[in-house]
Parts: structure tokens; sequence; C-alpha cells
């Protein structure tokens, strides 16, 4: 039976991570809503646009690839709970440096989020699962749909209130109010954390002594190799957004086959069949935040320069569209919860996945249409981020129920990692698009949004791994089949997750 679609109806561990998370998507997002226009602000870092949707396509990927040694810590060193709250402090840290104004500042701030986000989100999400014993995979996605409902509301509320204060009277108090939204977070975690007993207390698979000092040493070596490179690069004048932006890119694209095999390792050989298979939502997940992540940049800028946003005598921030997708995502969650708890739910994972992936197709189709005016109605950015939204909760919840069923015993937090690796992928990819689309002057109005062909791409891309997923459902299907080493995952007669 699928949980109550009210988070204070659930037991008090549940509403504890439910609240942390809200507050955290209110920092993060509140950040993200003014990150591109801020930087391509006269009065903020006066970047290009290109330059601009390319930092953050890097600073998104760098939240997701930070999420690997996250969950490697959350599982071998801290447990998830402490990883959570050490995560959580680090990135109101970071909220609290973008306060200062100063370019110097800015970087290390969002540094600091990126490394405390990429410790939250796995180990939080982690937890979340592990409260679902085995036999319980139905309740596990369901509670998931519910989950998201966290994300949506922070994630609506930033922007409107970040964006006004950003745009409107200070981008530094704009950063300082996500600050704000992080403090609460961690009151939340800190104070409900005695109900969570000790599941997730301690690692789940602790690291012995002489790993712990590799762990030191190597640390130390690549904090070392880093700073030495920028400074160098800093000292050469080549100190670049869009070199910072092609080493981590190369970085992230090589990642997940070295990590990848790390987790095969470890794993026996049933659970290799489906972290092989698994391999199919990796790709799925990536897609997903490639499109998604053109939010925070193409579709940011093209409600800046190419949207009519006047009403009345009130010019509509930019930033104030950001809020849609969320909207949509947590009007669409309780129905999605319901419909998985029905016939719908049986449906096989790799169908789910390919449905997910017309509809985000879809809502770039619209945009072909949109890109042909030079001052589109904002109904257009409307249905767009509605049809987005709906992918994304399609996707995401498929998705992370999958990680959290498939994960061998020990390595949940990894293998969340691995899921947030796929959308660093995805996100880098993306802001390399948004680059090449957007390649403009100074200034947000320096240049016009990326015309229909751009949006074109971003249609055929999803259509094409949606039928591969199609085509390969029964096999994938069958290699998600489970064993002695996961009787959790039971599937229907049709393949798919009961």
């Amino acid at each position: 039976m699928a949980p109550s679609l009210l988070p204070w109806r659930q037991p008090r561990w549940f509403s504890t991570l439910f609240m942390t998370d809200l507050w955290e998507r209110f920092s993060f997002f509140g950040m993200m809503a003014i990150l591109f226009l801020y930087a391509t602000s006269t009065d903020g870092l006066g970047m290009p646009p290109g330059s601009a949707g390319a930092l953050v396509g890097l600073y998104i990927s760098a939240t997701f690839v930070a999420s690997v040694p996250g969950g490697w810590l959350g599982d071998r060193v801290f447990g998830p709970q402490r990883a959570v709250l050490f995560g959580a402090i680090l990135i109101a840290c970071g909220h609290l440096t973008l306060v200062v104004p100063a370019e110097a500042t800015f970087y290390l701030g969002i540094t600091l989020i990126a490394a405390g986000t990429g410790l939250l989100k796995p180990n939080l999400s982690a937890l979340l699962g592990s409260f679902y014993p085995p036999g319980q995979a139905a309740e596990r996605e369901a509670a998931f749909s519910v989950f998201f409902v966290s994300i949506q509301v922070g994630a609506l509320l930033a922007p409107l209130i970040t964006g006004f204060v950003g745009e409107t009277v200070d981008w530094h108090l704009g950063f300082g109010t996500a600050a704000i939204g992080m403090g609460i977070g961690i009151a939340v975690f800190a104070r409900g954390r005695r109900h969570f007993g000790e599941l997730g207390r301690e690692p789940g698979q602790p690291a012995d002594p002489a790993t712990l000092r590799r762990l030191r040493l190597w640390s130390a070596v690549v904090v070392a190799v880093v700073a030495a490179g920028l400074i160098a690069a800093a000292v050469q004048g080549v100190l670049r957004v869009e070199v910072l932006v092609a080493v981590v890119g190369l970085l992230v694209l090589v990642a997940p086959l070295p990590y990848s095999r790390m987790i095969l390792k470890r794993a026996s050989a049933d659970e290799r069949v489906r972290l092989r298979a698994y391999a199919w939502v990796f790709l799925t997940t990536a897609v997903l935040f490639l499109l998604v992540s053109q939010s925070n940049s193409v579709l940011n800028h093209f409600a800046a320069v190419s949207t009519d946003r006047q009403v009345g005598g009130f010019l509509v921030p930019a930033s104030w569209f950001q809020s849609l997708h969320p909207l949509f995502v947590l009007l669409a969650a309780p129905v999605l919860a319901r419909v998985w708890g029905g016939p719908a739910g049986r449906l096989a994972v790799p169908v789910k996945l390919a449905a997910g992936l017309v509809i985000a197709a879809g809502s770039f189709l619209l945009m072909v249409f949109a890109a042909q005016s030079p001052a589109a109605s904002p109904l257009w950015l409307v249905v767009v981020y509605l049809t987005l939204s709906i992918a994304e909760l399609i996707i995401g919840t498929v998705g992370l129920g999958v990680t959290a069923m498939v994960a061998p015993a020990g390595a949940t937090s990894q293998l969340m990692g691995l899921w947030w690796l796929a959308g660093a992928v995805g996100a880098v990819v993306g802001g390399q698009l948004a680059r090449l689309a957007m390649p403009g002057g100074a200034g947000p109005q320096a240049a016009q949004g990326p015309g229909p062909g751009y949006f074109l791409v971003l249609t055929i891309l999803p259509l094409l791994v949606a039928a591969a997923l199609a085509l390969a459902r029964t096999r994938i299907a069958a290699r998600l089949r489970p064993g002695p080493a996961n009787p959790s995952f039971q599937l229907t007669t049709d393949g798919g997750p009961v």
C-alpha cells in the first residue's frame, strides 16, 4: 500500500528527512535560480551567456560528481547520519561565503556547496531507502514519490524569494536567503536524529585503518595538485571557466567507468548481473539531466531575453519561471504515487523509463516552435515546464527506486552516488551544449536564445534512447530478475517490479 501523501502523517524519521531535504533544496534551488543571471549581469560577474551556461553546467555536474566520494564516505567512514549532517554544514558555509561580494569568495562558495551537496544527497536517499526492509519494493518506490515533494516544495519557494531579492535588491542578499534556508535544515536534522535509532549511525562497510590512511594521503595529494594547477593557471593568465569546464567535463565522462568497476568488484555474481543491467538506468538518468539542466541556463536565458514578461506595469523576474518546474512536479507527485500503487506500477522498468523520455522529448519539441518568436508568450514556458516536470518525476522516482533495490548489501550510498554521477554526465554535456548555443557577449541582453534547430536536437536525443529501451525491454527486465542475493526485487510475469 502506498504511504500517506502527507509527510506529517508519516513516521517521525520520515518527516525529519523530508524537512531536511526541503530546506536543503530551498537553499540549492534558490542559488540556482539566480546563478546564471548573476553571472551574466554587469553588476555580477559580467560573463557572456555561453560561458555562464557552461559555468552552470560545471556547477551542477560538480554537485553530482561529489556524490561519488560522498556516498563512499557515508558507507565506509561516517555512516549516513553523520554524512548528512556534515554535508549540511558545508552547504551552509558555502552560502554564507557567497554573501561576500567578491569573485574569489564566489568560487569558494560554490565549491563548498558542491562538496556539501555531494555528501548530503546520496546519504539522505540511502537513509530513506534503508527504512524499508526486503519485500517492500513497491512501498519504497511510492515513498520516493512522496519524498520528491520535499524537493519540489523547496524548489518552488526558493526562486520566488531569492529571485526577487537577488534581481530587485542585491544579488548577494539573494544568496543570503539561501543560507538561512540551509540553517533551518541543519536545525531540523540535528533535532530529529533521535528518531532514526541505530539505523545509519555507523558505516555499513567500515573502512580498515590502512584504507583510511591511504584516503588521507591521496586526498592531500589531490588537493595539492589541484591547488598548484589553479595557482599556475592564474599566474599564466589562462584560468578561465572554459578551461575548468573542459577539465572537469573530461573527468566526469571518464569517472563512471572506474567507479562502477569498483562497485562490481565487491558484488556477488547475481548482483553483477543486475548492476550491468543498471547501465540502462544510468543512461536514461544522464539524458534526463542533460535536458533538465537546460532549465537553469538556456531556458532561464530564454525567459530573460525572448519572453514577454510584462504583466500590467510589473516585469516578472526571469528567475520566477524556475518555480514552474517544481510546482508541476509537486502537483503530479501525489498522482504518480497512486499510479505506481495501481496496475501501472506493474509495468516493466524500461517501459517506465522510455515513457519518461518520450514526454521529455515533447517539452523540447514545444521549444522548437516557441524559439521562432522574438517575444514569445510565457505560456510556452509554462507548458514546457509542465511536460518536463512529469518526465523528471517518472524517471527520477523509478531510477531512485531501482537504485535502492539493486544496490549490493552495504553499498547503497555508493550506488546512489553512481546515480548522481549519471546526473553529472548529463549536466556537463548539457552545459557544453548551452555554451555552443549561447555564444554572445556580456550582459543578459547581449544574445538571443538558441534557435529552433538546437531544441530539435534535444527532441531527437531522448527519443533515440527511448526507442533503444523499448527494443531491449525484455532483456533488461530478465537481467534485473532476482537471485538469492536480492530476493526483495520481485518481478511480475511481464517483467515489471512489484
